[in-house]
């Protein structure tokens, strides 16, 4: 089994070619809105249907509300939970007023109230149960996705991190460096790292990303303990 050493003698030269990449605060966080766009179309679509309905305004209990946001937060959703859940109520309700319109333009067609008939109308109303969950469970869903695809990712974005800190001991730049050459998507939650900061969310970039460590704590330690060995 390969060393640690041998591992960064392998990687790391071809890693240091790209260390004098110039860096320059704000330049992370335009290119995270650009990449989020053109990485997650999925995404952006969920975000602007829920948007629709934010005239809405459904209230959650709060343990609902929290378990919501933190599955957003992990799939880059920019939207809230109350949103999600009024996208929800309002397609299932759309389902269900289209199965009536039918069966009552069938009824007036038919001049009757026929067994197909009751069967479709049936069968809609459980569709829409149906379509109420999968939008409901949506954000599990994607940030599920979300944390399989950024587990492939670890392993090369410390190593860009450590190259980088004994080529320039400033932890800024060097994750604005792995941010810039690691893979999708764990670039794009190191992009979101200081995106947070320049937005005001948090005060210093080690905040931001500690906060984002914690997001880790029970999937994947190893990762958290090597960032904080690198702290």
């Amino acid at each position: 089994m390969a060393s640690v050493d041998d591992i960064m003698g392998k990687y790391g030269s071809k890693i240091s070619n790209n260390l004098n990449d110039e860096y320059r605060p704000g330049d992370i966080s335009k290119e995270y809105l650009t990449f989020k766009e053109d990485m997650l179309p999925n995404q952006s679509r969920f975000e602007r249907y829920s948007r629709a309905f934010s005239f809405i305004d459904i209230r959650l209990a709060e343990k609902d509300r929290v378990r919501i946001q933190k599955y957003l937060n992990t799939a880059h959703l920019d939207v809230t939970p109350g949103q999600v859940v009024a996208y929800a109520f309002f397609s299932t309700f759309l389902v269900i007023l289209l199965g009536i319109l039918i069966s009552i333009g069938v009824y007036y067609y038919e001049d009757a109230f026929s067994t197909p008939n009751a069967v479709f109308l049936g069968l809609m109303v459980v569709s829409s149960m149906f379509v109420f969950y999968y939008i409901y469970s949506s954000p599990q869903r994607l940030a599920n996705i979300w944390r399989l695809r950024v587990g492939s990712q670890m392993v090369p974005c410390i190593l860009y991190i450590v190259v980088y800190m004994k080529h320039t001991s400033n932890l800024e730049r060097a994750i604005a460096f792995a941010a810039k050459h690691v893979q999708p998507p764990l670039s794009l939650d190191l992009k979101k790292i200081f995106y947070d900061v320049e937005t005001g969310k948090y005060s210093t970039i080690k905040e931001s990303l500690d906060n984002y460590l914690k997001t880790w704590e029970k999937d994947a330690i190893e990762f958290v303990e090597a960032f904080h060995l690198i702290e």
